[in-house]
Formats: C-alpha cells, sequence, structure tokens
C-alpha cells in the first residue's frame, strides 16, 4: 500500500500570538451587525501565519485546481503550498496527488506541467511511474537492503469535487465531500466537473492570503477600485452575501437592472445549459475556505487558488474554465487573448489597492475595522479562523 503523507504533528506554540487570539475571541458569537476584521496584526505576523500554517493549511483541506488540468491519462502539474513540493498526476486509476521530492536526495522530480508517461529526477535519474511507485535507480547495485522497487512517493490524502481538486495533511480531518454537500447542486449548476481549460494566470501578490480573499469576496470597493471596469454593470450596492454553509460563504453580483446580457456575456463563449433567469444576470463569488475562490459566471468559471508563501507574500493561481463547446470554435484563440486582457486589468486594480493596504496595517494606528453588511463574507472568513486556530 503506498504511504499517505502526513504531517499532523507540525505545531507552533501559539504563545507568541497570545494577544490576537484573546481579541480575535472577543468576538465569538457576536452577530454580524457587530462585525469587524481581524486584528490587523494577523495578516503580518511570521507567528501568526505560522500558527495557521499548522492549524489552518495542515490541518484542513486546501484546493490545488481542477480536474481539467488533469483531462489525459499523463497529465501532471506541479504545485509548491505550506512548504510541500507536491505533485498531481493523472493514472490509469485516476488523480493521485504526492510528494515530488526524490526519495534520493530531495530534488523535485519534476517542474511545471505536461504530460509524461513517467518521471526522472533531474539530479540523479532516479525515476518513477505515474504512480509514484520506483522504476530505478541507477549504480545503487552495491547498496545494501536497498530495493527501489520497494519504494513510492509518498501520497497525499485527496478528493475530488465537482472537478475541484482538495487535498489534506491531515489523516483524521473529515471528508470534503461531505463538507460540501450543500454547495455540490450550486456548482454543478454551472456543469463545473465537465469543463475544460481555457487558460490559467499567476500573480505574486505583496500581500497576505486573507486580504486577496476578502477583496474577492465582496463588491463594497467596486465604486472605488473598480469604478472603470466592474462598477457600471456590477454596482457594489447591489450586491448581497448568502448565508453560505459549512465550510463555504457567497457573494451575489447580480447585473444592473437595465443591464444588458452583452454586459455579463463574453463574446465567443458558449452560456451553460439550464441557467434560470436570475442565474444568467448575476455573478456568484465563492470561497471554499480557506484558499479556494470561485467565480461563477453564467459562460465561464475561475478557479483561484491561493498558496501561502509568507504573512506578506502570496501566490494567486488562477485556472478558467469555459464550456468545451466554446474552445472548439475557429475564433476561441480571439475570445480568450479578450477575456486574459480584461482579467488582467481588473486583477490590477485589486493589487495595487492590496498592496498599500498591506503595508498600512504595520501602522501603529491601525486597529480592527467596522464592517458593512456588504462585506460579511469578510466576517464569515474571520469566524472559519476562529473555529480553527482558538481552542
Amino acid at each position: 500500500m503506498t504511504e499517505l503523507l502526513s504531517l499532523k504533528d507540525v505545531t507552533r506554540p501559539a504563545d507568541a500570538v497570545a494577544h490576537l487570539l484573546e481579541e480575535m475571541r472577543e468576538d465569538v458569537g457576536k452577530d454580524a451587525q457587530h462585525s469587524r476584521t481581524l486584528p490587523p496584526e494577523s495578516y503580518h505576523s511570521a507567528d501568526f501565519f505560522a500558527l495557521e500554517t499548522a492549524k489552518v493549511f495542515r490541518g484542513d483541506w486546501m484546493c490545488i485546481g481542477h480536474s481539467a488540468q488533469l483531462a489525459n491519462v499523463g497529465d501532471y502539474f506541479s504545485i509548491d503550498i505550506v512548504g510541500e513540493a507536491l505533485l498531481a498526476v493523472r493514472s490509469a486509476e485516476g488523480i493521485a496527488v504526492m510528494s515530488r521530492v526524490c526519495l534520493h536526495r530531495w530534488m523535485p522530480i519534476v517542474e511545471g506541467a505536461g504530460n509524461a508517461r513517467g518521471f526522472a529526477c533531474p539530479f540523479h535519474s532516479w525515476s518513477y511511474g505515474l504512480d509514484g511507485r520506483m522504476l530505478g535507480a541507477p549504480f545503487m547495485d552495491q547498496a545494501a537492503d536497498f530495493d527501489a522497487k520497494a519504494l513510492s512517493l509518498p501520497r497525499v490524502r485527496s478528493e475530488v469535487v465537482c472537478g475541484l481538486i482538495f487535498i489534506t495533511l491531515d489523516p483524521e480531518v473529515a471528508s470534503i465531500a461531505e463538507r460540501l454537500h450543500d454547495l455540490v447542486p450550486v456548482l454543478d449548476k454551472y456543469h463545473l466537473a465537465d469543463l475544460s481549460v481555457a487558460f490559467t494566470l499567476d500573480y505574486d501578490c505583496d500581500f497576505n492570503w486573507k486580504i486577496a480573499a476578502e477583496t474577492f469576496m465582496e463588491c463594497y470597493h467596486h465604486s472605488s477600485v473598480h469604478r472603470k471596469t466592474l462598477e457600471h454593470s456590477f454596482p457594489g450596492r447591489l450586491s448581497s452575501i448568502g448565508e453560505g454553509g459549512e465550510g463555504w460563504s457567497i457573494c451575489h453580483q447580480p447585473l444592473r437592472a437595465k443591464g444588458e446580457l452583452s454586459e455579463i456575456l463574453t463574446p465567443g463563449l458558449v452560456p451553460f445549459d439550464g441557467l434560470s433567469e436570475a442565474d444568467m444576470r448575476q455573478i456568484n463569488l465563492l470561497q471554499i475556505f480557506p484558499n479556494c475562490l470561485l467565480g461563477l459566471d453564467p459562460d465561464r468559471v475561475s478557479v483561484t487558488t491561493l498558496l501561502p508563501i509568507s504573512a506578506e507574500l502570496t501566490v494567486w493561481h488562477r485556472v478558467v474554465l469555459v464550456n468545451p463547446a466554446a474552445m472548439a470554435r475557429e475564433d476561441f484563440a480571439d475570445t480568450r487573448e479578450r477575456m486574459q486582457a480584461r482579467g488582467k486589468s481588473i486583477a490590477a486594480e485589486d493589487l495595487e489597492v492590496n498592496g498599500i493596504q498591506q503595508r498600512a496595517l504595520h501602522s501603529a494606528f491601525a486597529k480592527a475595522g467596522r464592517l458593512s453588511h456588504l462585506e460579511r463574507t469578510v466576517w464569515q472568513q474571520a469566524n472559519y479562523l476562529r473555529s480553527r486556530l482558538i481552542d
């Protein structure tokens, strides 16, 4: 049996952030009308980030991508998350996630994405199959009691829900599929498991992962930050926050009352079958805690995976998915180029303001701020973190 990688024993004492946890504890049980942000220090403290890494990222489920990235046998992609170099790959048996650190002298056996029949470490050519089993190790015949065929790369526990690939480093945490059972009907409306990859985008964000998630999940900032790109068609004041469910939250971003469908649909894409009139006139923004952000448009879905590097650096990895029928069109290359250009322009607006925000929250005058009803998702994320961090 292939060894499952477990890092549950990776912990860090919370003494250094006891004052932050105590301030967070003050808000336990409060209703949304009395909500406020987390303490500003929790967005830049290295000790707080270490606690999050141990209790949130290593102790819960994390999204790493979508099954459309692994459409064919041999497809793979590498990902670095909370200090682990991982490999997601589709073999004849299905999708698996494993460490990609060579069992010899720790070199990652592969980088990037592609299709392969197996993997050879670039350091000393130790080789592995798609299932992680070692196939060969040159010039090891004089190493006593060494049996290459008995070795395998450690597996990481994984589950696929509506095409979303989740991993956990905790062998005891409950199934993510069970946790998200009430979200599945929402995702199924957008045929999430059956979509194709249009393109991917990566951003290095010089701010805390929580800031990235909070900004994505509220439209309150549209009138200021996105006044030239989103506010006209999607006024922030019209947005609303849903109740969400266990482990997820949702923000509804409706088209303006007299808006045309051309303002929400992208020329060249194929809208999803079965959507209601209301669904055709709004974008749903979802967060699956902690690191998965979904944008559900009537004709495309974006899956954003937040990869925290440190308290003040985050990699934003986005996969944009569309109806396979759209990708079959002769003009799809032009459609993709337009989508990428618009996506980059909106992201640039957020990146600028979030970078400034990160620098300013170091101020001695920065305190927890009160929240609008349009920012209830910020409160919901804070409540999730309280549940994970406060004993």
